[in-house]
């Protein structure tokens, strides 16, 4: 072992490496916006943010009537953790319970169990729908409302 008076000035360093990773939570910033297609208000709707940083996580929000939407990450509407996104806007079939799930994991996991799609979707193309294809991008916090202004073609 170390002689005595190599312990000492060795303890502060494990004590503030010990600290660093720990007491720190995942603070979201309120995020809201609208979606809109061909210059319409896009209803039902799932707004995806797609982490890019690491140590991120993926916020998701369903639009209304209006083509407003708030993102939630832990709890509804929470809002998003700051950082780096892709965004992926899909169409959701009416009455589709991935609408009312509280965060992306549950959302999935309905989508996923669903045998065929409840109601009309409609097409949205596949630079907004795709994660690998998307070209929306959105840094958060952003400063004011999110716009999402999409076009058929």
């Amino acid at each position: 072992m170390f002689p005595a008076h190599f312990a000492w000035p060795m303890a502060p360093l494990v004590s503030l490496i010990a600290l660093a990773g720990c007491g720190r939570e995942a603070t979201t910033n309120p995020v809201h916006g609208t979606v809109t297609l061909d210059g319409r208000p896009l209803a039902r709707a799932t707004v995806q943010f797609l982490a890019q940083d690491p140590g991120g996580r993926d916020a998701l929000g369903t639009t209304d009537a209006d083509g407003r939407f708030r993102l939630s990450t832990f709890t509804p509407r929470d809002g998003a953790l700051a950082g780096k996104y892709k965004v992926i806007v899909r169409s959701v079939p009416e009455a589709d319970p991935a609408v009312v799930a509280t965060n992306v994991q549950e959302a999935m996991r309905v989508a996923s169990s669903r045998q065929k799609p409840i109601g009309p979707l409609i097409t949205i193309a596949p630079r907004y729908s795709h994660p690998g294809k998307t070209i929306l991008e959105q840094e958060v916090p952003p400063s004011g409302e999110v716009v999402f202004e999409l076009q058929s073609k």
